[in-house]
């Protein structure tokens, strides 16, 4: 095995132990989650890294079996797409949740956004360009899911921020 490959294999490790950790990490708030929107996305924050992990596992049985990298299309989450439409669960959620759950978010943003940053940065150091592309649409997930914990805890702060669009003016209008 060259050395490129040994590089991405020890980069597509390192990634799977991090979506392993994401999983784990989002199913422990999960359970710790009292309001039920919270709990939810971290149910699905779960099962996305838990995609994460197959895909990347995936692709290093392929390297590690000496075959070539595999174009995946990585198909939009289920957090990609429901982000948008959140708002009214979100707005409900204002003031209910905890301490636990808000410090439980704030991790999670941490969490997703070094994740994001990690694939960002491996992405830069290979020159596959399957692999770079494949790193950089998994930052885009993380991106995701760091948008939709932002807007959860905006809604629980009651920050007046949605997807950090502002839902109201100082002016008075909307």
């Amino acid at each position: 095995m060259s050395k490129q490959k040994k590089d991405v294999a020890e980069i597509l490790k390192t990634a799977i132990e991090i979506e392993n950790n994401g999983l784990i990490t989002f199913l422990k708030f999960a359970r710790q989650t009292k309001d039920e929107t919270g709990k939810n996305i971290f149910i699905q924050l779960a099962i996305d890294e838990h995609q994460h992990r197959l895909i990347l596992e995936k692709q290093l049985n392929q390297l590690l079996e000496g075959k070539i990298w595999q174009s995946i299309k990585i198909p939009q989450s289920e957090i990609e797409r429901i982000a948008p439409t959140l708002s009214e669960r979100l707005r409900k959620t204002k003031g209910e949740s905890g301490s636990k759950e808000v410090d439980a978010l704030n991790t999670a943003l941490d969490l997703e956004r070094k994740a994001a940053q990690f694939f960002r940065d491996k992405a830069e150091a290979v020159d596959d360009t399957q692999a770079k592309a494949l790193f950089l649409r998994l930052a885009e997930w993380e991106d995701s899911h760091y948008n939709i914990i932002q807007a959860e805890l905006d809604a629980i702060n009651n920050t007046g921020f949605w997807f950090g669009i502002p839902e109201f003016q100082m002016d008075g209008k909307f």
